[in-house]
């Protein structure tokens, strides 16, 4: 059964999609590749500026593992200096088919 973490934010002003996605893929090549359970992370952008991230582990547990592991990866720390969290809105979900 997957664990969805649905993450809705806007960047920082000053920065570019092309940084932002770029840091995306340092993150994707760093520790969350080998973490245990890990199924997916997907970024989409809507016509106004907000981006949509869709990370997927195979339970919940090893998603929380995965977000105490965050705060030691330095690619997580320059991803998240990027995102404005006054627009952050975050929403977790079980997939059930």
């Amino acid at each position: 059964m997957e664990y969805i973490e649905m993450a809705k934010f806007k960047l920082k002003d000053g920065l570019t999609d092309e940084q932002f996605i770029e840091s995306e893929k340092s993150v994707r090549n760093g520790l969350i590749k080998n973490q245990k359970g890990f199924i997916s992370r997907e970024l989409s952008k809507d016509k106004d500026g907000f981006w949509l991230m869709d990370m997927r582990f195979d339970n919940n547990e090893n998603m929380d593992t995965w977000f105490e592991i965050l705060k030691q990866d330095p690619t997580m720390k320059i991803l998240g200096s990027m995102i404005d969290f006054s627009t952050v809105r975050m929403e977790f979900f079980t997939k059930k088919i």
